[in-house]
Parts: C-alpha cells; structure tokens; sequence
C-alpha cells in the first residue's frame, strides 16, 4: 500500500462549480486518498493581485470551506504557487514584464531578478491566509525551466556558481518563508535531477522533491525522461521524495478522455516501485492544460473511471481483471449510481467528440484537401466528386456543433457554462476554419 494516497486539482482548466469541487473531496475519501495538491491557479480569489483571477474565480469563502470540508474528511491540502517556470498566469501581465528570464516569454521567472521572490512570497503569504491552521505542506511547482540561466545576469551566475546555486538562490526566501510557518515545502524534481550531489543534497535540508513520469514504463533503467540513476541519486543525497502518476491529462494535451491501458500501466508500475524505494507517497496528477495558453485537456467528469482505478491500484498494487467494468460497478454502487449516470453521459459525449474530430479531419478534409483542383491542377474538376466532399464537410460540421452541445448538456452544472463552451470550440474552431477555406475554393 502508498503510504500517502494523493490526488491533484489542476483548476487552470475546467473548473469545477463550488458545489461540485465539495463533491470531488467526498469521493476523494470514498477512494481512501488522503491528500489533494491544490493548484488553484487563477481560480484563486488573489487579493493582493485581483487581476490574476479569472471570471469564475472561487470567493474567499469558498475556499475556507473547501479547506474545512477537508480537513473534516482526513484530507490533508497541499496548495501550489509557482516558483519558476509555468508562470504564465503571472508574468503575462504587464506590470511583471520585468520578472520575465526572457523578455518575450512569459512563462519563467528571472532567478536573478530580487523582485521574482518578493512576489511569489506574497501569492504565498495570499494562499496561506485562507488555507485554514490544518496544513502541513507547500508544493512551489518549479518544474520545467528551460530557459533559466538565459538572461544577462542569470548567465554570469551561471558561470560562476552553476545552475543548482542559482535555483537555490531564487527559491531561498520562498523555503525561508515556508519554514517560518513550519510548512515543509515541495518541488517537481525534472530540474535537480542532473544536479551534482552537493546541490541535491543542499535540496533533501529544505524540501521535498516529486519525481513524476506518466508513461507505461515511468522509471527508465538507463535512457529517459525520469531513469533509475535519477532516483538513486536522490536517495544517496538523503533526499525525501514522492511519486507522481497521472490518471488523466497525461496523454497529450488535446484528448477528449484518458487513454485507460496507458494510465493504468503508468499508475501501477509507480505503485510497484514502492516495493524496492522508501518513497514518501504518490500524487496521481490530473492536468486540465499542460500550460495557462493551451487548450483544456479531458474533463476529470470524463475520467472517473481512471480515477478510481488508480486509488485503487494505491491501496494495494492490484486491479480486477476487466478494471474498465470494476470501476463502473464502484461508481454505481456509491450515492445510489448518480456517478455512474453522470460518468457514463460526460464520458460518452466526450469520447464522440473525439471520434469525430479524428473522422472528421482525417476523411472528409484530407481528401478534399487533396483533390487535384485545388493543388495545380485546376482543369482535373468533377463536380459530382466535389460536391460529396463539400457535403460531407458539411454534414460534418453540423454533427460537429451538434456533439458539443451534447457535450455541455452532460457536463452541466459540474463546470461553469462559460468554460464548456470554450472547451467545445477549442475542438471546433480549428476544423470549421479549415472547413470553410476548403468551400470557399470549391469552383462555382
């Protein structure tokens, strides 16, 4: 069994409404999970910097109740502020373009930069002060800083004490401050992992890394993207470290649902990697974007299933042998199979409209596309042919607007209107756009 039984919230993409967000904690403890990374993102009610906040934003209210009701299940939150890179949310804004490592990207903060940690200690200092007295950790994010060390000054540091001194030296004051308040800080471990020993064990004295990987195989025996030698190294440097899965949003960024042979491998072989590691826990990640600028991966409505799989494998490594119809039968024996009915409708829709995208796209658009009138050779026209293609695109695309209205019908009231509307025409618009340059070159 996972000591630590964790679950992520990634609510920079379709957020849940209040009400049901206070849901997902009650099947959080129906699934024996027993932490929650919160990453609220722009969902948060930011007081210092209110223009962080998206439209939907949860009030201050909601977030102390939402803290409450977990602490009420056993659910220990751990919340999430960035501290380097996927700064996005932050730095796109004007009044931060001087935090930026690179003037025109806006995803990393400067490590360099004095005022990079004045602020995120203040979206910190905002955070804490509505996550109730029960909470024991801070995860800081920190993964995926390409391009730090970039900038005139990060480079000179760089040079001189090497990009583990440098990281270290931006995110002091965040660790000194987490202390402060006796909170033990956390971090994606991918930028320490070819770090020199000294660094890493600088690292295992002031916080947590989460080493994570969401492929069938997560842990590599030599080459990859997280391998064997990593994790040694961070346990010969005394470092404390959890794993992270995923059991949605790790298949790509635009699916419409999980890949369930891919995150049921994923999460069972992190789980056997207990056996053999003195890992602390397991947070099985479920992204909603894989950055603030991308479109919304799958719907955790859509994903049920793959979640209750994956506690399930925590608990004890194991799984049914048809675990698709073992996760349905858990769902419809809890709360008298309302899961089970709305899981069945939101997965349903979103898998149609996957379907679609993909039948849509590969027929109809790439064979009109390749009709030869439209590449050079403008004499080779046969009405007849064309006008089955033209037909087709648009049949396709009234079946298209069709499946993503049925889409928010089953999704409704589990994510504010506004952002299954969105959803929806981020899987419409590229196809309609094509579309309509394919008929508007179709000769008259």
């Amino acid at each position: 069994m996972v000591p630590r039984r964790g679950v992520h919230l990634d609510l920079k993409g379709n957020p849940p409404t209040p009400k049901r967000l206070l849901e997902h904690l009650d099947l959080f403890a129906a699934l024996k999970l027993d932490l929650v990374l919160a990453e609220w993102e722009d969902t948060f009610p930011w007081k210092r910097y209110p223009e962080l906040r998206s439209s939907t934003a949860y009030s201050p209210e909601f977030i102390r109740e939402f803290h409450a009701k977990a602490d009420a299940l056993g659910i220990e939150v751990v919340p999430l502020v960035q501290c380097f890179g996927h700064a996005e949310n932050v730095l796109s804004r004007a009044r931060f373009r001087s935090l930026r490592e690179r003037p025109t990207d806006v995803a990393e903060y400067c490590g360099s930069h004095p005022g990079s940690a004045r602020l995120i200690n203040e979206l910190i200092e905002d955070v804490l002060s509505l996550s109730g007295r029960n909470i024991r950790r801070f995860h800081l994010g920190g993964d995926e800083a390409w391009h730090m060390g970039s900038c005139p000054r990060c480079r000179k540091a760089v040079r001189r004490i090497g990009r583990d001194r440098l990281y270290l030296g931006h995110i002091r004051p965040l660790l000194d401050n987490l202390h402060v308040h006796g909170l033990r800080p956390i971090l994606w471990d991918d930028m320490m992992r070819k770090w020199p020993a000294t660094g890493q064990r600088a690292i295992a004295r002031e916080a947590d890394l989460m080493a994570w990987s969401y492929g069938a195989d997560p842990v590599a025996k030599t080459k990859g993207h997280l391998t064997e030698k990593h994790l040694q190294g961070f346990a010969r440097s005394g470092v404390t470290t959890w794993a992270a899965s995923a059991y949605k949003g790790g298949d790509g960024p635009w699916p419409e649902v999980p890949d369930v042979d891919a995150r049921i491998k994923n999460n069972l072989n992190w789980v056997a990697q207990f056996k053999s590691r003195k890992l602390a826990g397991m947070v099985a990640t479920a992204w909603s974007r894989y950055t603030v600028f991308m479109s919304p991966c799958e719907t955790t409505e859509a994903s049920l299933h793959t979640l209750v799989l994956t506690a399930a494998g925590m608990w004890d490594g194991n799984l049914p042998v048809d675990p698709v119809r073992s996760a349905e039968q858990w769902l419809g024996r809890w709360r008298g199979g309302r899961e089970l009915r709305r899981f069945r409708a939101c997965h349903g829709a979103a898998a149609a409209l996957e379907q679609w995208q993909k039948s849509a796209v590969e027929w109809a658009l790439t064979e009109a596309d390749r009709a030869p009138h439209r590449n050079g050779e403008p004499t080779r026209f046969n009405p007849a042919v064309d006008r089955r293609y033209t037909d087709r695109i648009r049949e396709d695309l009234r079946r298209g607007r069709k499946l993503g209205a049925s889409f928010v019908r089953a999704h409704a009231g589990t994510i504010p209107r506004i952002w299954l509307e969105r959803y929806v025409t981020s899987r419409l618009i590229p196809f309609t756009r094509r579309a309509r340059s394919v008929l508007a070159a179709a000769p008259r």
